[in-house]
């Protein structure tokens, strides 16, 4: 039964493979080690992504460039016909309020679409602010200047509290270089 199992378990696979409609080429990526798959794998998995293709969907069809180019032909007839019809200045308000109401439709699609990638990142940015090979976003002088203030006291020697402030910006144990404890002779 197992030999069975394993026989079909390539077309089981394939299956699988084919449901999913990845391209040989993002197959080709995931295999390759160029991306970061497991961030990947977060990003696609984040309630947000959906909101995301379902946008850059639109954006790629066309069906929100359309609606958007609808709704400027309109403010663009409304500004013609008040251009016409009382020849304001180019500084009346009610005439830059019709023209800034003109959207740039891809623009305006490419907005959309980087908040929808901005509030992902910034989601994935703070889950993963703890790990190991995560940049710290504290200020850098912080720990200079806590340092230097543990290792200067009023009665330290300069020779002292540098080596003490060196210890403390290495995260070296200042304890264990004023009494080094020697492996000679121990067995």
């Amino acid at each position: 039964m197992l030999y069975i199992i394993r026989k079909w378990l390539p077309i089981y696979i394939f299956t699988i493979f084919a449901d999913l409609r990845l391209s040989d080429g993002m197959i080709d990526l995931l295999k390759s080690g160029r991306i970061d798959n497991t961030l990947l794998c977060e990003l696609a998995t984040h309630p947000d992504f959906v909101k995301l293709m379902t946008d850059l969907k639109i954006f790629v069809n066309g069906t929100a460039v359309k609606q958007m180019q609808s709704a400027n032909a309109i403010v663009d007839a409304m500004s013609t016909t008040i251009i016409k019809q009382y020849n304001p200045d180019i500084s009346d308000p009610q005439l830059r309020q019709l023209i800034a109401a003109h959207v740039d439709d891809e623009s305006f699609c490419r907005y959309v679409i980087q908040q929808d990638m901005n509030r992902i990142a910034s989601h994935l940015r703070k889950a993963h602010r703890n790990d190991f090979f995560t940049v710290r976003m504290d200020n850098p002088l912080k720990g200079f200047l806590q340092a230097a203030d543990e290792a200067v006291s009023p009665d330290s020697a300069p020779e002292k509290a540098s080596l003490v402030f060196i210890c403390k910006r290495l995260r070296l144990n200042y304890d264990l270089l004023k009494n080094p404890i020697t492996q000679r002779g121990r067995k």
